[in-house]
């Protein structure tokens, strides 16, 4: 199913019966990417599940750079538009960072968290980290002197494909590269002692792209939360 929210059409499923649960998936994957959760869930729960507005999934391209507020936004309107009441939510990455900053600006929206491997702590700045992103910084500014706007264009896609994060590199359009720098732009940190809903953490301990320490800092700042970490694994959600 299909509704328009903010300007993007927003695929969703519905399914189950009993007290709502809303699952939402990671960065540059689709609802497919939780199909074990609610196929489990919907035995017990209602179970809403919705694409993100992006270039994965059924979902269409949000109209202009979205930021993290943005995406929160777009989900709580959802919510509102299905009449749901105090709703259970699970969210994996990119979903754990949209409810980090709906959770600490609205303190009723959710009744229970789970986050599984969620974003939204400023990673560590890495020397790897800052000599590839020093790299094209320079790159992009030399071209842009020495270049013809023919050519820079050409040399810049080059540096993109050299220095860039992979979740970057894989964005094929304008609107979403723009709002992927807006989504990694924003700390979350500071929110986290707002969340005033009980929240459990759980972590796959060798996570390389939201590492333990981001839980641990989670686990100290939300007033309610708890921690379970699944020792071994890289991720908590595969697709």
């Amino acid at each position: 199913m299909i509704i328009k929210i903010d300007g993007a059409d927003v695929r969703y499923e519905v399914m189950g019966e009993g007290k709502p649960v809303l699952i939402l998936h990671g960065w540059g994957t689709s609802v497919e990417a939780m199909t074990s959760i609610w196929m489990f869930l919907k035995n017990k729960y209602k179970v809403y599940v919705l694409d993100f507005p992006g270039e994965s999934g059924q979902s269409s391209v949000p109209p202009i750079p979205w930021g993290v507020p943005e995406y929160g936004e777009m989900v709580r309107k959802f919510i509102e538009k299905m009449d749901i009441k105090k709703v259970n939510v699970i969210g994996h990455s990119f979903g754990g960072r949209v409810i980090i900053y709906l959770a600490s600006h609205y303190e009723n929206l959710f009744d229970k968290i789970i986050l599984t491997d969620a974003a939204g702590v400023k990673p560590k700045m890495t020397f790897y980290k800052f000599k590839r992103k020093l790299c094209f910084k320079v790159g992009k500014f030399m071209c842009k002197i020495f270049l013809p706007r023919e050519k820079y264009e050409e040399k810049l896609a080059k540096y993109r494909e050299k220095y860039s994060a992979p979740d970057y590199k894989a964005l094929k359009t304008d609107i979403m590269r723009e709002t992927f720098k807006k989504v990694i732009a924003l700390d979350l940190t500071k929110n986290l002692k707002s969340i005033t809903r009980p929240t459990l953490l759980i972590w796959g301990e060798n996570d390389i792209d939201t590492p333990l320490y981001m839980a641990k800092i989670m686990e100290e700042q939300i007033p309610d939360a708890r921690f379970s970490g699944f020792e071994g694994s890289n991720a908590f959600f595969v697709p």
